[in-house]
């Protein structure tokens, strides 16, 4: 007995865990892939991270050494197995929304829309330096 109700709670607790873990392996850094390889120093890449999406330049050489400045800031959600950012409300840049379909297998996303389709593969991850604003 005492087994069985065990198997029922380890069922119950990854049925549950399930949508939060499948939306946290989405987090890290994506750049556009270019063949076999993926831009990801000196090109704008996403960060994503707990909700929030970030359009940066990572490692760009200033005279003070390589610092990461933003582009753009706004939130990415799930709607079935598509990745939606939400418009960036940014004055300087502001984007549209933008549909991504997700290969967790291929670690690849998609941009379906706006056009054109681009095609990101994760970058190396590392913490974000100091951000220009």
């Amino acid at each position: 007995m005492r087994i069985s109700a065990l198997g029922a709670l380890a069922t119950t607790l990854l049925l549950a865990a399930g949508g939060p873990a499948a939306a946290a392996s989405i987090d890290g850094i994506w750049g556009v892939s270019e063949g076999d390889t993926v831009a990801c120093s000196n090109v704008h890449v996403m960060v994503l991270r707990d909700g929030r999406y970030t359009k940066a330049l990572l490692d760009l050489g200033t005279t003070e050494g390589p610092r990461d400045v933003v582009v753009g800031v706004s939130s990415y959600s799930f709607d079935g197995a598509r990745l939606v950012v939400a418009p960036s409300m940014s004055l300087a840049q502001p984007e549209p929304r933008q549909v991504f379909d997700w290969d967790p297998v291929g670690g690849i996303l998609r941009r379906e829309q706006p056009a054109p389709r681009l095609t990101f593969r994760r970058c190396p991850d590392r913490p974000l330096r100091p951000l220009d604003r």
